[in-house]
């Protein structure tokens, strides 16, 4: 009889994925609970985790919302990369006019296919997703968020979501923005 490997994917890794490509900022096993205290890791936090702010998270992301509010250009493009662990899509450039989305192509020197579902979002929708991960994560076991905005536009640089358990190998989410013109 010859032994049989069963190859699955792991269910936190499927969920992440899964919440990547259905467009939910969480990487890294699902939304965690909607009302309530944060839950319980199965497996408790990793050694050193230190739990995030998320008073002074929410607090630069009204900073950097309002900053961009108040002088949100009509026309822009900026090249984002995202990463929904282990998966690396390809650099897109995204241009926005008059508000809106008009463009999502590869950003120069990147090969593959654009997924709009993940990249073609104005800064106002990356704002969105934001504050909708930041009140997800606060209620999940061992959150980890990492963000960073521009100085002069308050834009999104970097944001970062995923869990600190000791049961996760991977499943963080995470995307930059580079290259942002006003056009």
């Amino acid at each position: 009889m010859t032994p049989s490997v069963r190859r699955t994917v792991p269910r936190v890794l499927l969920t992440g994925l899964l919440a990547a490509v259905t467009g939910a900022a969480l990487a890294g096993g699902g939304s965690g609970p909607r009302t309530g205290a944060p839950t319980t890791a199965p497996f408790g936090c990793r050694a050193g985790y230190v739990r995030p702010d998320f008073r002074a998270l929410n607090a630069q992301l009204t900073q950097a919302r309002a900053l961009w509010a108040s002088q949100r250009p009509a026309n822009y493009t900026y090249d984002v990369n995202q990463i929904a662990a282990p998966v690396l899509f390809p650099g897109t450039r995204v241009t926005i006019r008059g508000g809106r989305v008009t463009g999502a192509t590869l950003a120069p020197g990147q090969e593959g296919t654009v997924n709009p579902a993940l990249s073609a979002r104005t800064m106002d929708a990356r704002f969105d997703e934001m504050a909708a991960t930041l009140n997800a994560q606060a209620k999940a076991p061992c959150p980890i968020v990492r963000q960073t905005f521009d100085p002069t536009y308050g834009y999104p640089t970097r944001f970062a979501s995923g869990l600190g358990d000791e049961g996760i190998m991977d499943g963080f989410g995470e995307w930059n923005i580079s290259n942002f013109t006003v056009n």
